[in-house]
């Protein structure tokens, strides 16, 4: 009888055990199921709002010439005029979708795909300003349609260079890109993420 006993006894613990361990495993099951993914729709909103953001800009200065001299006409104008141009860079982040944003909540990390980064010239409406004049005795002042040629002849050679040189627009993406990183980075880190920035192609706007 005891020895009976004895197995009885064991059995019990054993499924008493086993009983524990379900029971356990139906209570982490439960919590799992009961979690809910977090949702970071305010995050997106947020970052989309900002719509138009201008990571960099650079002035530059150019001069422009004008001369005239008929055969027919006693003297020469010769005008010379300075202005500043301006290129900037920015990302409409009011072109971001819920996709390019990805979380891994368990690991705490962010990989936001921006929109291309675009540059355009903010000098289109750039005002000249006079440096020097030789007009002869026998010939007008430049008038306002005169100015206005010299103006978009001056934007026109301002478009060609920077298309036909590189380094002003290579300049001025390496720099906003540096900056959206550190604005992205910056944005999700105070919310415990670590970001990672992709960019999609760059958009040249002149």
């Amino acid at each position: 009888m005891r020895f009976s006993f004895n197995i009885v006894r064991k059995f019990a613990v054993v499924m008493k055990n086993r009983t524990l361990s379900i029971a356990l495993a139906a209570l982490i099951f439960g919590a799992s199921c009961s979690e809910k993914p977090i949702d970071h729709q305010a995050e997106f909103l947020q970052l989309k709002s900002t719509n138009k953001l201008i990571l960099a800009r650079t002035a530059i200065s150019k001069t422009a010439r004008k001369e005239t001299s008929e055969w027919y006409k006693i003297g020469k104008r010769i005008a010379v005029y300075s202005y500043d141009s301006y290129l900037q860079a920015y990302v409409d982040l009011g072109e971001l979708t819920a996709n390019d944003l990805a979380f891994d909540d368990e690991a705490r990390t962010v990989t936001v795909t921006l929109p291309p980064i675009k540059i355009e010239s903010a000098g289109r409406d750039m005002e000249l300003k006079r440096e020097y004049e030789n007009i002869g005795l026998m010939r007008s002042d430049l008038d306002s349609k005169e100015r206005a040629e010299m103006k978009e002849k001056a934007n026109e050679d301002f478009r060609r260079e920077i298309s036909e040189n590189s380094s002003f627009r290579n300049a001025l993406l390496a720099a906003a890109r540096q900056k959206a990183r550190l604005y992205i980075e910056s944005l999700f880190a105070a919310q415990g993420y670590t970001a990672t920035v992709i960019f999609k192609p760059e958009q040249t706007l002149l």
